[in-house]
């Protein structure tokens, strides 16, 4: 009798066990597909474990994982940057919406978005006849009609000649076709990349032809002195009008910088660290503008955030904490 007992307990035991997993098993399955935050920002949680953050213009998806608790996102910011991870504990999961505690006890409620969600997958190749390191990061980014991102991969790879992407975008954003960067960086150095937009059709798997960067363009090159001419705000082509300064910063000796919004000219102050930088209030002219004012207004306002740099590519980029705030192409004087 006690033999049958222990038996059917070791029964139970295993019947709960099998229960769990297939519990935790059915309660990840439940997690694929797209999420909105309440700041609009799309997370795609691919059944395979990838993920993908269509529009996302300061950060990449890598991966994701649900442990029975909490999912953890995995996330790449820049080429040469550490991954960043973000673990989110599951409160409440409704039948259109998930609520989680985030790592310094806020709530997050991401609720389920019915847009439909592309994949466009292809490969990364060169011709000269160099061997990459060890370990490499690839950088391709799809650009939508008027020129803000798509959707953008960032991630490290085993390097060989040939390279495999994958970039997660809204199909509303996209159609038939798409302006696609891409780059294959040795830590923050770029190897190779195109040498320009390269438009692909989106339902090919395409092999994409890079070509080696030229040396002028992969020294890095001043950070003050240079005039720096905005390429990019918010994500989006900075535009520019006739019988306008175009918008531009000068970083100048003595902690002072200049420049204009595409407007009015401004100065201020300005000190950096290694990797950091910050701006202080200045002053401007009060020019009155028959275009741009949205723009000026939002470069300017741009500044007090700006807490990082990077120099890549003959390219400056600002960031604050959260995203990549604005984009400059350095110009001679």
């Amino acid at each position: 009798m006690t033999r049958i007992a222990s038996l059917l307990s070791l029964l139970l035991l295993f019947c709960l066990s099998a229960c769990m997993t297939a519990g935790d098993a059915m309660e990840e399955k439940r997690l694929h597909g797209l999420w909105k935050d309440e700041d609009g920002q799309f997370f795609y949680l691919d059944e395979n474990g990838d993920l993908g953050l269509p529009r996302n213009a300061s950060l990449s998806g890598a991966s994701w994982n649900f442990d029975g608790t909490a999912v953890t996102l995995t996330m790449e910011k820049a080429p040469g940057e550490a991954a960043e991870q973000h673990r989110l504990l599951l409160q409440k999961r409704g039948l259109w919406s998930l609520e989680f505690l985030d790592e310094r006890g806020k709530t997050v409620l991401w609720n389920r978005s019915f847009k439909s969600v592309k994949r466009f997958e292809g490969s990364l190749f060169f011709r000269e006849r160099i061997m990459l390191p060890p370990e490499v990061t690839i950088s391709v980014h799809l650009r939508k009609p008027d020129g803000s991102l798509a959707g953008q991969s960032i991630a490290t790879v085993s390097g060989k000649e040939e390279l495999a992407f994958r970039v997660y975008y809204l199909e509303s954003d996209l159609k038939e076709k798409s302006a696609v960067e891409a780059s294959i960086f040795f830590g923050r150095e770029p190897l190779f990349t195109c040498s320009e937009n390269t438009t692909v059709s989106l339902k090919d798997r395409p092999s994409i032809l890079l070509h080696h960067a030229v040396p002028s363009l992969q020294k890095e090159l001043p950070l003050k002195g240079t005039y720096w001419r905005l390429k990019e705000l918010d994500g989006k082509p900075a535009e520019s009008f006739a019988d306008q300064p175009e918008a531009h910063l000068i970083l100048r000796d003595k902690g002072q910088a200049t420049g204009s919004d595409g407007c009015n000219n401004f100065f201020m102050d300005w000190e950096v660290g290694e990797g950091s930088i910050s701006f202080s209030p200045g002053g401007a002219t009060l020019r009155l503008c028959p275009n741009g004012e949205e723009q000026a207004q939002r470069f300017r306002q741009m500044f007090p955030a700006v807490t990082r740099w990077n120099i890549s590519s003959g390219q400056l980029e600002l960031r604050s904490e959260d995203k990549l705030e604005a984009v400059f192409e350095a110009v001679d004087m």
